[in-house]
């Protein structure tokens, strides 16, 4: 390996480290007014602002304090991807901050591989595999808070019906939910009522609510807010019936997991026994195993072993996966 390369790799490396260690921790805030307080401080700098510019501001995200880097990032279209991601997970983090511990981990990965001594093809696959780590853990994190959300759902739902029937308008009744219930509901309904407060329309509020929230019953709850404004009925006894319909689908989610526990356990069974075979393969016959990996066939069947194993697995979590 030339010195050049190396010499490269240390300094991505160096990088790497100063953004994992120094950085990230600084970035990865749970603020959840955060984006607002953004847009406040853009309207603040703002020698005038009409009631329109400031809705049109609230609507749109604001990537960067740096006004000429803020217009760069928001002409990407994975920028704003990036940033709805982040703001599902309740990530104060902006998408060049992102994209900046992306390209680290990936960097780090490449100099690990090369430091071990590892053919430059491996090491490039390794980083490319890096590269996509905070990508699959902010998924991770969106995931589980949508399923936290989910959950709280129908006690936030049945806290707004009963402050409706007790005489309070929607607005306070949310309000009062948002005060009330933990995160993530309680954050969202927070998020939604300053939006609102700051001269945001409530249909467009709802809207951002639901882009953030991507679950079929936020726009049930949506829906349902909106046919009342226009035709009027009862809110409170359609936000009863949504609530006992979330309950109603968790019953039947819950009865599903365990009538189909045995099977799952059987795929998962059946679907790790390749790997531990092939470890307690090495362990016992290390020289047949690596005369095999050396042997051009022997890679081709290993590669065929692992696409089939993928497969596999694939095909078992869709059979085993009822949707409600």
């Amino acid at each position: 390996m030339s010195l050049f390369v190396i010499t490269i790799f240390s300094f991505l490396a160096a990088v790497s480290l100063i953004v994992i260690f120094f950085m990230l921790p600084l970035a990865v805030q749970n603020t959840p007014q955060a984006r607002i307080k953004r847009r406040l401080t853009a309207i603040g700098k703002m020698d005038y602002a009409s009631r329109a510019e400031i809705q049109s501001l609230l609507k749109t995200s604001v990537y960067s304090d740096i006004p000429w880097l803020n217009n760069s990032l928001a002409n990407f279209s994975l920028t704003q991807k990036i940033d709805l991601l982040l703001e599902r997970a309740n990530l104060d983090m902006s998408p060049g901050m992102f994209m900046l511990c992306s390209g680290a981990a990936g960097g780090l990965a490449i100099l690990l591989f090369m430091l071990a001594d590892k053919p430059t093809l491996i090491a490039l696959l390794g980083g490319a595999v890096a590269l996509f780590v905070p990508y699959v853990y902010v998924k991770v994190v969106t995931w589980k808070r949508l399923r936290r959300f989910l959950e709280q759902m129908p006690d936030g739902l049945d806290m707004i019906s009963q402050s409706l029937q007790a005489g309070m308008g929607l607005t306070q009744a949310m309000v009062y939910v948002a005060k009330e219930m933990p995160d993530p509901l309680g954050t969202e309904f927070s998020v939604f009522i300053e939006e609102v407060n700051l001269g945001l329309p409530l249909t467009d509020a709802l809207i951002k609510l639901e882009e953030r929230m991507t679950l079929p019953e936020v726009r049930l709850f949506n829906t349902a807010l909106m046919v009342q404004r226009e035709v009027g009925g009862s809110l409170s006894e359609l936000l009863n019936k949504l609530s006992d319909i979330i309950r109603d689908r968790f019953r039947i989610e819950r009865l599903i997991k365990s009538l189909t526990a045995q099977n799952r356990m059987s795929a998962w069974t059946v679907c790790s026994l390749p790997p531990f075979l092939g470890v307690f393969m090495f362990m016992r016959e290390p020289v047949m195993m690596n005369d095999m990996m050396a042997h051009p066939m022997g890679k081709t069947m290993l590669a065929a072993a692992l696409v089939l194993e993928i497969l596999g697995i694939v095909t078992f979590n869709k059979l085993i996966k009822v949707r409600i």
